[in-house]
């Protein structure tokens, strides 16, 4: 009778594939192994192994495994193996779009061309050649000729470097570079080694960062930090989740911090999620002070190299012990998880958009603890509504921490009518009086000013006033944005470059203008407005050549004024900002989304947050043409509970989460009345599944077409009271009906839970 295993492979089937277990193989072919498998006409492609059984399937040859990739320990743990099946059903994709969000493209080697996907690092090291070895005497100067100067330097310098002279038996290691470095001479140094003085010889070094710092003690914490600390230690022994609601500034960090000490010390591991990779150089700091080399840092602008040598330490005998990561985190393999911090819980950047499994890291991490047995941490001075309610109905535990670290006060926020002043002919540019007059009196004071604008680029559109044409891409329905920089108006969704007339494509006119503005033209502003002050611009564009550097040139004075999208509002803790200007709220509130509101709230909260964080009370200018929107009001109150009161009757009313879940079902194809006809179909079917009253569209989004894929999009309100995978079930049959009803032919239609 043979033995079988249930593979998943890279390939876009909602199955799984069955190959036979050669008996030399049989010993290494254990769940959550990868293993080598030949795939239709001479692909062959890597798989990881889900289940072991000894049923034959009927019908087809079944193929032999050519071979196990791991070795020692099997690269994907039994826990990991229950989150992937999770991710399968919950985001309704196929097992192989999870296994490729899960483990990094060195570890999946094909016959294509990601043959030889992982190349370890080596580095040559110089040690005792026979001669040396068997020398008795330590008058080692003998061994070369009295002529032979530069190699008796070497190799005087070698006996110092390694200690052979106090531990011939066990030299120190010497690296071929250090002691070339050391004695510049390769002739010297291949005379030495052909002579059989020295050899040489590889080792695997790796590329992993070593520290080399010393560790220190976490700050104390102050009594209202503690208040917390013990709060959540509380909560955590009747919940396995809690939510940390602190206003900013109020020392959430250090909070963290004393948790993470604490289960490390118990023998746990601790993953600490980021919504950006912008903040993980600076949280990566302090972490490292307190915890040193048992620390890694995981995200996706690490090399494949370095992922894969993370990965690879994580499933050894000596794992790390905290691991700093953005969402992708939340796939490694983690043994002896016990706590997981998921830290501004609330951003939309946790959620995974495309491709798939279109994923929101909160609620994987929080899956990921209940399957490991670990307890979860959200914490943010914003909540998500969906969190906050969970808390305040006794699902989660709730710990509040309502003041700022040293009693600092929450910055004083006023609110600036441009309309008004407009009218008045009061605006300098896009700047009101009261804000030019207070970053003056910063720059004065030797303190520094953020402005957040959530737009990057020059202007928002190229138009023509006479006829009223917009430039637009060509692949994209979307207008494009001017940039000064390249002088070239670009598309924000496909990336495609184009030439801004001099004349109207469409009726010729030479006044084509620009409209809207974004981080740019404000950057070109303030240093026209202030020419004295070091400028710098935190955006998608700037940071193409590293946001490290302008966010520590500004953590260190540096810089003045730092001009910066949603970036800036994420986190990040300086402490000699005494000014925040949020140039235009009405750019954030305006948005068609019933989470509008709630992203304009806490984008404003999150961004006056920068101000006044270490000595004295910062002060916050709100520009807008809606001075009397209501949640101005309470982000000028820091009123969230007043907030979170009035969103959760709205949503009641509407039936929006968290009184129902949503499932956005995304229709897309090359032509458009075929991508309409087969949503319209899908539509009718699901209404019938769901009720007519839980089904949104189809509808065209704000961006209808992109890189030539037109789009319709159809939502689903699924009462609370209705199973996932019911969700699921009903979904897939009403596709299945669509197709065998119409042709779907170039059509392609996928699913986002809980789109954010």
């Amino acid at each position: 009778m043979g033995i079988y295993a249930d593979i998943i492979l890279p390939v876009p089937l909602n199955i799984t594939f069955t190959y036979r277990i050669p008996e030399p193989l049989e010993h290494r072919t254990v769940p959550g192994a990868r293993v080598y498998v030949p795939f239709g006409k001479g692909r062959r492609l890597t798989g990881i192994v889900v289940r072991i059984h000894s049923v034959k399937p009927e019908g087809h040859t079944v193929k032999d495994i050519l071979t196990v990739l791991d070795d020692e320990y099997p690269s994907v743990l039994p826990g990991q193996l229950k989150l992937m099946e999770w991710l399968r059903d919950y985001c309704m994709c196929t097992p192989g779009d999870v296994m490729k969000a899960a483990l990094p493209s060195g570890l999946r080697p094909d016959n294509g061309a990601n043959e030889h996907p992982y190349k370890p690092k080596t580095e040559v090291f110089v040690r005792p050649g026979n001669k040396l070895a068997n020398t008795v005497s330590t008058d080692y100067g003998n061994l070369v000729g009295k002529t032979a100067v530069r190699q008796k330097e070497m190799l005087d310098r070698y006996v110092e470097m390694s200690g052979l002279t106090e531990n011939p038996l066990n030299p120190s290691p010497v690296t071929k570079k250090a002691l070339l470095n050391a004695c510049k001479s390769s002739a010297a140094m291949n005379a030495l080694v052909e002579n059989g003085i020295l050899e040489l010889y590889e080792l695997e070094t790796g590329r992993l960062p070593e520290f080399g710092g010393h560790i220190q003690q976490p700050p104390e914490l102050s009594p209202a930090q503690q208040k917390a600390f013990n709060g959540i230690k509380d909560c955590f022994r009747t919940k396995n989740v809690c939510l940390l609601h602190g206003v900013t500034s109020s020392g959430k960090t250090e909070i963290y911090i004393h948790l993470i000490k604490e289960h490390i010390a118990k023998g746990g591991q601790v993953l600490y999620l980021l919504p950006e990779i912008a903040l993980t150089t600076q949280i990566m700091h302090r972490l490292q002070k307190v915890f040193g080399g048992d620390m890694c840092v995981y995200h996706s602008r690490c090399s494949e190299n370095i992922r894969v040598e993370v990965w690879n330490r994580l499933t050894g005998p000596n794992p790390y012990k905290l691991i700093l990561g953005a969402r992708s985190a939340v796939m490694l393999p983690l043994q002896r998880l016990s706590l997981v911090i998921v830290d501004e819980e609330h951003e939309p950047s946790y959620k995974q958009e495309d491709p798939a499994p279109r994923y929101h890291g909160r609620n994987t991490a929080i899956m990921l603890a209940s399957i490991c047995g670990a307890k979860t941490l959200l914490g943010s001075a914003t909540p998500s509504i969906e969190s906050y309610s969970n808390a305040t109905s006794g699902k989660y535990g709730l710990i509040t921490l309502e003041q700022r670290f040293r009693n600092i006060r929450l910055p004083k926020i006023e609110i600036v009518d441009t309309a008004d002043l407009r009218r008045r002919k009061y605006m300098q540019g896009l700047f009101s009086p009261l804000l030019i007059e207070q970053i003056g009196n910063a720059l004065e004071n030797g303190k520094q000013a953020i402005l957040f604008h959530n737009r990057r680029g020059y202007s928002g559109t190229v138009e023509c006033p006479d006829c009223g044409w917009v430039q637009k891409c060509d692949c994209c329905d979307v207008s494009l944005t001017f940039h000064k920089s390249t002088d070239s108006a670009s598309c924000h969704y496909c990336g495609r470059r184009y030439r801004v007339p001099a004349i109207c494509p469409s009726c010729g006119s030479k006044s084509l203008r620009q409209r809207g503005f974004g981080t740019e033209r404000i950057e070109e502003e303030v240093s026209s407005l202030f020419p004295k002050a070091r400028v710098a611009r935190l955006d998608l564009d700037s940071s193409r050549g590293g946001y490290e550097s302008i966010i520590s040139d500004f953590q260190e004075g540096l810089t003045d004024i730092l001009i910066g999208t949603q970036m800036v509002s994420k986190g990040l803790d300086f402490d000699n900002v005494s000014v925040v200007g949020i140039i235009e709220a009405d750019s954030i509130m305006s948005y068609p989304d019933f989470r509008a509101t709630e992203r304009a709230f806490q984008l404003m909260a999150q961004v006056a947050g920068r101000a006044g964080r270490k000595e004295s009370q910062g002060t916050v200018i709100i520009q807008t043409r809606q001075p009397d929107a209501p949640v101005l009001e309470m982000v000028r109150r820091n009123d969230y509970k007043g907030f979170h009161n009035t969103q959760l009757q709205e949503r009641r009313a509407f039936n929006y989460p968290p009184f129902s879940r949503l499932t956005t079902v995304s229709v897309k194809g090359t032509i458009q009345n075929a991508v309409e006809k087969t949503a319209t179909a899908l539509a009718s079917i699901l209404a019938d599944s769901f009720g007519q009253d839980r089904i949104l569209g189809p509808d065209a989004p704000p961006v209808s077409k992109i890189q030539y894929r037109h789009i319709r999009r159809i939502i689903i309100k699924a009462g609370l009271d209705l199973p996932t995978w019911a969700v699921r079930e009903k979904t897939n049959e009403a596709v299945r009906k669509t197709a065998s009803q119409n042709s779907t032919a170039g059509i392609t239609i996928s699913f986002d839970p809980d789109p954010q």
